[in-house]
């Protein structure tokens, strides 16, 4: 998970308080224990390497400390041990219609895909979800859906999806809110045309929460993981810059369908616009 996705759950963690003091200072401090888990966790990794599959470790040893081994020969797939299924290394979703973890490569993760951006969007994958079903319970009847894409808590008036507040300057500061997709689906959302110079989507956020439009891409392509990964659906946590829109028109466009027109109310709901 990168700096942006934790920055994106730590900025939009509660669903109806304003930011704590200190959060920046917060985000940075938990951005660090981050990284010493990833640390910890590729260790992990070794080690799970060195007793479910010998050629595997050893051929990461070998790229490790450099030529003066042998060739290994192929290394086969295995299922990820019961004791690691559970951990950040494999966190295969397990409930209704799923009697245990699927198998999974040696080396446990978000599965890769091949999709690419659609022009004039970012790219949101499986790799880069940072959200959880537990943040959305109950979210269907407070949603607003177009096609396999849920704008979660679009349906009532909060926080979420609404517009920036001035800084001055002609600067706003940014929004966030998840998006959830539903599992194994590629879909793009975009802004409309005609709204693009007032709602653009975040790249990344700043240390001063201080934009000033445009400052990212017209839309989105999310692609979701599979429902064996992580459940029915994958939750993405954008940012967004809304330069005081009551209706926020979007398209959703998915292969072989035709686009979806939904326009998101800062009040709540559906708009025209």
């Amino acid at each position: 998970m990168t700096d942006f996705e934790r920055r994106l759950r730590a900025a939009m963690s509660g669903a109806a308080s304003l930011p704590p003091a200190g959060l920046m200072a917060g985000i940075r401090r938990r951005h660090r224990r981050h990284l010493i888990r990833v640390v910890a966790g590729f260790a992990a990794v070794v080690a799970v390497l060195a007793l479910a599959a010998p050629p595997a470790a050893h051929a990461l040893r070998s790229a490790l400390t450099g030529p003066g081994h042998s060739a290994p020969g192929p290394a086969s797939g295995s299922s990820c041990p019961a004791k690691f299924s559970a951990s950040v290394a494999c966190a295969h979703y397990v409930g209704p219609g799923v009697a245990s973890p699927p198998p999974c490569p040696v080396f446990c993760g978000p599965p890769g895909s091949a999709a690419k951006a659609a022009p004039g969007t970012m790219l949101r994958g499986c790799q880069s979800e940072n959200g959880g079903q537990q943040e959305i319970l109950g979210y269907r009847s407070r949603s607003v859906r177009a096609g396999p894409v849920w704008f979660v808590w679009a349906r009532t008036r909060s926080k979420h999806w609404g517009p920036g507040a001035p800084q001055g300057n002609g600067q706003l500061s940014a929004g966030a809110a998840p998006v959830a997709i539903q599992a194994g689906a590629t879909a793009v959302v975009r802004v409309a045309p005609a709204a693009r110079s007032r709602f653009q989507f975040l790249r990344t956020f700043n240390s001063t929460d201080r934009y000033r439009p445009p400052a990212g891409p017209d839309g989105i392509t999310f692609t979701a993981c599979p429902a064996s990964y992580l459940g029915p659906v994958t939750v993405f946590w954008v940012g967004y810059l809304d330069d005081g829109l009551s209706c926020v028109p979007l398209e959703v466009s998915v292969a072989g369908r035709r686009p979806v027109r939904v326009g998101l109310s800062a009040r709540g709901g559906t708009c025209t616009g």
